[in-house]
């Protein structure tokens, strides 16, 4: 009788991962297209920065942006996650994950309080 075991890694069930990432695709596939619009608007002179930041200046606009940036930095983490879990040593996989959590979290928190200042 053959064995059917097969080794599930560290995360032991991939469903998690599996459905943030694509959750997160999602949200990105959703909003990135309107940030690269605006970045285009801006660019060729369709609206001027100031127009921009007016734009921008809504609590809607915060609201999405703030979603961008979230779901952005959990499906960096969701992919990132499973690299270092497939590809690096065990001993320096804590060290790894953790200083991806650090390093994404004070990202996070620096874009989104920029996000919430800069109207005022």
């Amino acid at each position: 009788m053959v064995n059917q075991h097969r080794d599930l890694g560290s995360a032991h069930s991939g469903f998690s991962d599996w459905y943030w990432q694509r959750f997160s695709a999602v949200v990105l596939a959703t909003l990135l297209p309107a940030a690269f619009v605006l970045l285009w608007a801006v660019y060729s002179g369709v609206l001027d920065q100031q127009s921009l930041l007016d734009y921008l200046d809504s609590f809607v606009s915060r609201l999405l942006h703030s979603l961008l940036i979230v779901a952005l930095m959990v499906h960096a983490y969701m992919g990132l996650k499973v690299m270092i879990e497939d590809y690096v040593h065990a001993a320096m996989r804590i060290f790894l994950i953790a200083l991806m959590l650090v390093m994404m979290g004070l990202f996070g928190m620096w874009w989104l309080a920029l996000i919430w200042a800069w109207g005022g």
